[in-house]
């Protein structure tokens, strides 16, 4: 017989994470490798650009924030945050808060007399009343025309597991000027390939206003009221990030306009001296056509043409419910979409009403915090809720 758990969190990031502290009363238990992408698809000196405060995961009471981890072990707090430092308090945050979790992957999830049958890499079976799907932005990545039927054979996104060394000495196409776009081609030249970006735009870069910056009193308030969290903008729509609830009821063609509005593509200050020092950009080129003759081809909309051993793609992400191979038909086929998005309710609940949708999937509703770290208190404060009635 499987064994029986009253809730299943498929994914063990930050979402994962903070949900699995909330029903911990309950028995929750994570399913995959705690912080898989953020260890293995990131650049290892890469530095957050959320706010020290904005960093924490989130437990009851708060008792498990990265203020508390710092004065348990005795880590310094250090702006911008580096990546390895927030590895090791989510690390922490795990033992503590999540220690219940299976590091094997779920390759199928079904209908069962109670609830639902999940199946992991490792062959283990069980069964859960809920199941919450926390797998983050990686399985949408976006292949936009002509990339749609072109991906593999040279062709991969930037999402993808890279061994960047293969690309010594080769010419490498990066196509998308945002933070993913920016951070392959930095690691593509670092590791020693003549490499050139490729973006529709023109390659924007944030400013560097962090808030760790040394400012008089009076600027410093003046900034935090202009800038209540870092990463989003302009003022005053940032504002409209901090109330999911709020972003909520707005007519969707309006919450499609801010998410694109508050999130504008560009990169982080910390990258924009190695861009500059390794890597090419040519600003407001379009892929139009590909062709493979031992090489990749690309066919740019200005009538130029590019000639590339490897091509990375970097293009956003869109949620599609087919990326997510695990769920059965059955199972799909009660999960109602809307312009592409699943329809949730207001504690994350598909119309499977066993089956809730965190993180990035929840972005159409609740906004663009709902797929970044500051967006776990909320998050997890009402999954929990609607979990441990």
């Amino acid at each position: 017989m499987p064994e029986r758990l009253e809730i299943a969190i498929v994914g063990a990031g930050p979402y994962g994470l903070s949900i699995a502290a909330h029903a911990r009363a309950r028995g929750a238990r994570t399913f995959g490798e705690p912080m898989e992408t953020w260890r293995t698809r990131m650049p290892p000196d890469m530095l957050l650009r959320s706010d020290w405060k904005e960093t924490s995961l989130s437990a009851p009471g708060e008792a498990g924030s990265i203020d508390r981890w710092a004065e348990l072990t005795g880590e310094e707090r250090e702006e911008p945050i580096p990546l390895q430092k927030f590895l090791r308090y989510a690390k922490w945050f795990r033992r503590v808060f999540a220690p219940e979790g299976d590091p094997s992957n779920v390759v199928s999830l079904e209908r069962a007399a109670k609830g639902y049958r999940l199946t992991t890499a490792a062959g283990d079976e069980v069964e859960a009343e809920s199941v919450v799907v926390a797998v983050g932005a990686i399985p949408f990545a976006h292949a936009p025309p002509p990339f749609t039927d072109a991906m593999g054979d040279g062709v991969t996104f930037a999402t993808d597991l890279q061994d960047y060394g293969v690309y010594r000495d080769r010419r490498v196409v990066v196509v998308g000027g945002g933070q993913g776009g920016l951070e392959s081609a930095t690691m593509a030249a670092q590791a020693g390939a003549d490499v050139e970006l490729v973006i529709r735009s023109h390659l924007r870069w944030f400013a560097d206003r962090e808030p760790h910056r040394p400012r008089g009193p009076l600027r410093q308030r003046l900034y935090r009221i202009a800038y209540p969290v870092v990463g989003y903008g302009p003022p005053p729509l940032n504002r409209l990030a901090l109330h999911p609830d709020v972003f909520a009821l707005f007519p969707k063609p309006a919450r499609r306009f801010l998410s694109r509005r508050i999130l504008r593509a560009g990169g982080s200050p910390w990258l924009r001296g190695k861009v500059e020092r390794m890597v090419r950009v040519s600003e407001g080129l379009a892929v139009d056509a590909i062709q493979r003759n031992g090489t990749v081809r690309l066919q740019l909309s200005d009538g130029s043409v590019r000639e590339a051993d490897a091509v990375i793609v970097a293009a956003g992400f869109r949620f599609n419910l087919d990326s997510l191979a695990f769920l059965s038909p059955e199972v799909r086929s009660r999960i109602a979409v809307e312009d592409g998005w699943p329809v949730l309710d207001r504690s994350f609940r598909s119309t499977e009403k066993g089956v809730l949708f965190v993180g990035f999937a929840a972005e159409q509703r609740f906004g663009p915090i709902a797929r970044f770290i500051p967006g776990t208190k909320f998050t997890a404060n009402r999954v929990g809720a609607a979990l441990t009635r």
